[in-house]
């Protein structure tokens, strides 16, 4: 490919300069961690990267997009590549952790002879999904890497990546964009009349968690949360559905967060408390265990400690 056509979005080139300058100069490390904030591409560069060692023609970065048969069918059909995320459960949704029979049929592949004597190329995300007996197990192919391989770790929670894990590889920060050019992206993205700026400010600035969530009910759900947030009811935020409340604890802790922030030198201690247990809220949602959503949100919204009684008693 010729060096004025593009393969990442403006926000990734520099991280990708220093890829392909190390590859280049004979010095890519057998192991990347590529770590930042969700929704800017890191999965994405590490699968363009992939293509480009492999001599694959790239996916354009404005349709970025990973995880699927259209996207991804070249790496996912490509023998000499292992693309690693959560698994399917029995119930149909994704698991919440990446499990050690995932990392063994890795280890398999990292020691046998790559097609045509190239590359072999494992991507795993995210890195801090892997449950303990998979991140010791991925530990052991860090230590004895075949020849030949790139191993890329992606992470948006690096501090919960195994520390062992984390000194084995070289680490690259992936710094989030402006939001210019999140905009200009997602505009592209969007069908007209979409309004691309709200979209960004509801996710914190994210193009690509603004573009996963722009076909949903996002926009009406940080409505209901500000309705909440000044006195309204609760119930229509309660509903037994693990992603939609992942949604609206986000939401939630992003409003209050602004609150707190207005009202820096003097923040309302009911609003720092509540702040506190939205927060825990949302860690219990993203375990692994299997908790009640309802009886969660319920407790959170309308417990005897809940934002609405915190208002009253100011």
């Amino acid at each position: 490919m010729s060096q004025t056509e593009v393969w990442v979005p403006t926000w990734l080139q520099s991280t990708w300069e220093r890829l392909q300058q190390a590859e280049a100069a004979g010095r890519l490390p057998h192991a990347v961690l590529l770590d930042g904030p969700p929704g800017w591409g890191k999965r994405f560069l590490a699968r363009q990267f992939a293509r480009s060692l492999l001599g694959l023609t790239p996916r354009s970065p404005w349709l970025m997009s990973y995880g699927d048969e259209e996207s991804d069918g070249d790496l996912l059909a490509h023998r000499d590549v292992r693309l690693i995320q959560r698994g399917i459960a029995d119930s149909g949704r994704p698991r919440r952790q990446i499990l050690i029979d995932q990392v063994r049929d890795l280890g398999e592949f990292l020691v046998r002879t790559a097609g045509a004597g190239g590359r072999r190329i494992a991507i795993i995300e995210l890195a801090e999904e892997l449950n303990t007996n998979a991140a010791n197990a991925l530990l052991k192919r860090l230590e004895e890497p075949g020849s030949g391989c790139h191993l890329f770790l992606v992470s948006q929670r690096v501090n919960e990546v195994l520390p062992t894990i984390r000194s084995r590889c070289q680490r690259l920060a992936v710094a989030p964009g402006s939001l210019d050019a999140a905009r200009d992206w997602l505009a592209g993205q969007l069908s007209e009349g979409a309004d691309a700026a709200r979209l960004l400010q509801l996710v914190g600035g994210a193009p690509l968690l603004a573009r996963q969530r722009a076909d949903s009910d996002l926009p009406a759900l940080a409505d209901a949360v500000d309705a909440f947030l000044a006195g309204g009811p609760a119930d229509p935020l309660i509903r037994d559905d693990r992603d939609r409340a992942d949604q609206l604890l986000e939401l939630l802790y992003r409003a209050l967060a602004a609150q707190v922030q207005a009202s820096a030198a003097n923040p309302p201690a009911a609003a720092l408390r509540y702040l506190e247990r939205v927060q825990r809220a949302r860690r219990i949602l993203s375990s692994p265990s299997n908790p009640n959503v309802t009886l969660l949100l319920e407790d959170l919204l309308l417990g005897p400690s809940g934002w609405i009684t915190a208002q009253r008693a100011r």
